[in-house]
């Protein structure tokens, strides 16, 4: 969204605190962050961890080892290449063409350390599991009836499929934030396109669900906005500036 950073500008200078929350871990959201000019606490990992723009942690919640172990052997056996994200550094059993795309877009490296379900011996921030689609929907319908009660599950983008600690979300994580910061969430208006931000619009008072988006987002939404690739977030960011100049 290149007039992001402009819309934002708009919104903060009218008064507007402006709070990313993201599946990306803390270093990459930081450099979005820095990028869109914003400098307000960061939720992140779907909600697992808040931070700051220094890389302050202000919230971790981790998923056991014990459950994060079961879900990476239940991953490999279902043929997927799993991920693993601790202190702020990314895992994964094999090198892979994958693996390297993930990292250049989250803008970290990685670490290859074979078997990750044999190599874990601490809670995880993440799992991450990806491929194609339709395989990661099936995936998460089968991992969702045994691990439901015991992780986070849902997809990001239509390739990743992401698991955190029960309980968490980026509704949890927004929530967090408006504790430390005195805001009432009947004040928040959130903005998602994908599965993983169906509590988030749920939670906020007004909750705005990108255009071509996750069906069902768009279908609980307060109101749909004009997709992606019509500026749709950065248009409707600059009309709530501009109605409160």
């Amino acid at each position: 969204m290149p007039n992001a950073a402009p819309a934002i500008a708009a919104l903060q200078a009218a008064g507007v605190l402006c709070v990313i929350a993201t599946g990306r871990m803390l270093t990459s959201a930081r450099r979005i962050a820095g990028e869109i000019g914003i400098d307000a606490p960061l939720v992140c990992y779907q909600g697992a961890m808040v931070g700051t723009m220094d890389g302050t942690i202000l919230r971790h919640d981790p998923l056991e080892a014990a459950t994060a172990k079961e879900l990476l052997r239940a991953i490999a056996a279902a043929g997927h290449d799993p991920v693993a994200f601790l202190d702020e550094r990314v895992y994964v059993a094999v090198d892979s063409a994958t693996a390297r795309t993930y990292s250049r877009n989250a803008g970290v490296p990685y670490e290859v350390v074979g078997d990750l379900a044999n190599w874990l011996s601490a809670p995880v921030t993440k799992l991450v599991a990806w491929g194609e689609p339709a395989a990661m929907d099936r995936l998460r319908d089968d991992l969702v009836p045994a691990y439901g009660d015991r992780a986070f599950i849902a997809k990001s983008l239509p390739y990743y499929l992401e698991m955190a600690a029960p309980g968490v979300s980026k509704a949890t994580g927004a929530q967090h934030v408006c504790d430390l910061l005195a805001i009432d969430v009947r004040d928040c208006i959130a903005f998602g396109d994908g599965e993983n931000d169906l509590e988030l619009l749920d939670w906020a008072g007004y909750g705005v669900a990108v255009g071509g988006g996750f069906g069902p987002l768009l279908e609980r939404a307060d109101h749909v906005s004009a997709p992606l690739d019509e500026d749709g977030v950065p248009r409707l960011l600059t009309a709530i500036a501009r109605a409160r100049a």
